[in-house]
């Protein structure tokens, strides 16, 4: 099963930095993205996988807690794209039927910074081991 690691976040916003520092990491698993956010131009390369990973750090859990993140509604024309309305877009026009995982877990800080706070490298570790797995 061909993977594609997209891992998303401000690398220079301590904790924001999670989702492209496990991405980085994983880069021997599969394809691995990293950028600041999720944009339309990522569905079209998503629709070549059979299995999309989307991993970020977010600033309503407690840090270092991964989280269930829940649909929300957005548009094309917003900031960014969540990785539900992503996927679809990838479905309508590219026709994908990859499988996706989102992996999102509390900062504790998104201050001015390029390291992870500790709670958070050990949950980026943790998840590298495990993704490393599947």
């Amino acid at each position: 099963m061909n993977a594609l690691f997209i891992g998303y976040g401000n690398e220079l916003r301590e904790d924001d930095g999670f989702g492209v520092f496990v991405a980085r990491s994983l880069k021997t698993r599969g394809v691995c993205v990293q950028t600041q956010q999720l944009t339309p131009e990522l569905a079209q390369m998503i629709a070549r996988f059979d299995r999309v990973i989307f991993i970020d750090a977010n600033a309503a859990t407690d840090a270092g807690v991964f989280a269930v993140p829940l649909p929300s509604a957005d548009s094309v024309l917003a900031h960014s794209l969540t990785p539900w309305s992503l996927m679809n877009m990838s479905r309508e026009l590219y026709g994908t039927t990859a499988e996706y995982l989102i992996f999102s877990v509390g900062g504790g800080s998104f201050g001015y910074g390029e390291k992870l706070t500790p709670p958070l490298k050990k949950a980026a570790l943790e998840l590298i081991a495990y993704l490393e797995t599947i």
